[in-house]
């Protein structure tokens, strides 16, 4: 069970583990030092190990954090009057969003997961709560027979997740240049179409107007 503490030392928690996302995103982990944060905090050097053992114990805190903020976005969901289609659409751009949000320092917990076996472990248990979420829509999916049926659907799952997560990280943590909105669009419509969704004639999911491909 974690310590408990007063109101204003959880202000001064919360404010040491704002200003680690701070020092974290602008730094990267390995060239941090506790004393960056602490005075990126305006904080005594003396006080972090009040609320933190370490390093690695302060920088557990904020990827929680964020992860938190990603699951609450993902969370997000439309209503049951939603198509197949529009769902994955809506999951996709909330996906997006969030990983905009948050790209620095998803990318550094893909760095750092190769140092430690407990940040790899985070990075997996992140990936598989993906995955698996992917896997449950596609198997509700196959049992209506809206999806191809013979997908395997944990490696449809998987397969569908590297797409969106790889480009994202190509997006966003390499600098490419993409549009939003067509982002969104040729996500959605790939994952719609790899599983043998049948789109139609639904005009809804044409290409958003005015952008140059």
């Amino acid at each position: 069970m974690g310590k408990v503490f007063t109101v204003r030392g959880e202000r001064t928690r919360q404010r040491l583990i704002d200003a680690a996302t701070v020092v974290f995103a602008r730094q990267g982990f390995l060239d941090t030092k506790i004393t960056d944060i602490t005075a990126e905090a305006g904080s005594a050097n003396g006080s972090f190990y009040n609320y933190f053992e370490s390093k690695e114990g302060i920088f557990r805190e904020v990827i929680l954090r964020i992860n938190d903020q990603m699951r609450g976005a993902l969370n997000d969901r439309l209503g049951p009057e939603a198509t197949p289609r529009e769902r994955i659409e809506h999951a996709t751009r909330q996906y997006v969003r969030a990983y905009r949000a948050n790209s620095r320092m998803v990318v550094l917990l893909e760095q750092v997961s190769s140092i430690t076996d407990e940040f790899r472990d985070m990075r997996l248990e992140t990936r598989r709560r993906y995955r698996g979420r992917n896997e449950r829509a596609i198997r509700r999916w196959q049992a209506e027979g809206i999806v191809d049926t013979e997908l395997p659907p944990r490696y449809a799952a998987e397969a569908l997740a590297s797409m969106v997560s790889n480009f994202c990280y190509m997006w966003l943590a390499m600098d490419e240049d993409y549009e939003e909105d067509l982002v969104v669009f040729t996500l959605s419509r790939m994952w719609a179409n790899s599983l043998g969704m049948d789109l139609g004639s639904d005009t809804s999911n044409a290409p958003p107007g005015n952008e140059t491909a």
